[in-house]
């Protein structure tokens, strides 16, 4: 197991400072997740939206709360349009994070310029941390079983992993010699309310749910599912540290063969699906396996509260 930086638990004083954050991507799931729990402990934060998306709706608002509709390619002209300063950024915003759009080269290039001009202008305005939505896409496709720590070196084989990578290398150097600090988390799978409705936990939920035949893999690898409550707070507790910096993996910190979280689903919605295992075959890079080592974001003081069975239970109540 790889050497981790321990950090102190948070005081309470720290916990009640009011800070000014500002979250890039605020509607989507681990932004609005974000926002909405900063906003519940008395916050300011800025979010900055999409131009008339509806999932704008997910942002719970408040009289702490601003919203600001900017497309990404305008966020070089933010400090204009906030008007103040701001302690920390999260910058959630990326598009083209599915199917195809992960390998279309332009729009990967476009993303990492984008959040360059941001990183840029959050220095302008004062900032003292900010914060990158990482990905497992950055490691690469990992076939062994053996543990992800920050310490594994990266090999993204998608455009998408290779320019999120690009882009932390990039805000690393910038950082050095001002006053902000860098910290990336690298998610592995989050899942829960408000997910991609493709992904395997959305789309296996709604067949079962309609007791409709689910075609997959033999889903021998392994893999790790974080519920979107405990990976906000993970982000909050990277917010509100004096010590944290660079890479966090986030993750329940306990993999299992995917089949084990597929009949955990088919026992909890009662389901009569018939479940297909290997009638989709793996690519032909083979079978991937997201076992990621997440002591180091444990040594902020956070651990998951929320078992899968526990946030499958959760979404049938919330959008059943």
């Amino acid at each position: 197991m790889p050497a981790v930086m321990r950090h102190p638990v948070l005081n309470r004083n720290k916990m009640d400072e009011k800070m000014k954050v500002l979250i890039t991507g605020s509607a989507s799931m681990i932004g609005a997740a974000l926002y909405n729990r900063l906003i519940a402990l008395g916050h300011n934060v800025i979010a900055v939206v999409r131009p008339g998306s509806r999932k704008n709706e997910r942002l719970s608002g408040g009289q702490n709360s601003t919203i600001i509709e900017c497309e990404m390619k305008d966020y070089a002209q933010l400090p204009d349009m906030i008007n103040t300063g701001i302690d920390i950024v999260f910058a959630a915003a990326w598009s083209g994070t599915r199917g195809s759009d992960r390998n279309n080269k332009e729009l990967q290039k476009l993303n990492y310029t984008y959040n360059s001009d941001l990183l840029q202008a959050a220095v302008q305005i004062g900032c003292k941390k900010f914060i990158t939505a990482g990905s497992q896409a950055e490691y690469g496709n990992t076939h062994g079983i053996e543990e992800i720590s920050e310490e594994t070196e990266p090999n993204p084989d998608s455009e998408y992993g290779i320019n999120k990578l690009r882009f932390y290398e990039y805000a690393k150097d910038f950082c050095k010699g001002t006053e902000c600090t860098l910290l990336e988390p690298r998610f592995f799978s989050i899942y829960g309310p408000n997910d991609y409705p493709g992904s395997l936990v959305s789309s296996m939920l709604r067949k079962m749910m309609n007791n409709e035949p689910c075609e997959l893999t033999a889903c021998t690898q392994l893999w790790d599912f974080l519920y979107i409550d405990d990976a906000a707070e993970g982000l909050l507790s990277l917010v509100q540290s004096d010590t944290a910096q660079g890479i966090y993996n986030f993750g329940y910190g306990k993999s299992e063969p995917l089949k084990n979280y597929v009949e955990a689903m088919h026992r909890i919605t009662g389901s009569s699906s018939e479940l297909k295992y290997g009638a989709i075959p793996y690519p032909p890079a083979g079978c991937l396996n997201l076992n990621p080592n997440v002591e180091k974001l444990k040594s902020t003081g956070w651990s998951p509260k929320v078992s899968f069975s526990k946030g499958i239970e959760r979404i049938i109540r919330q959008e059943g």
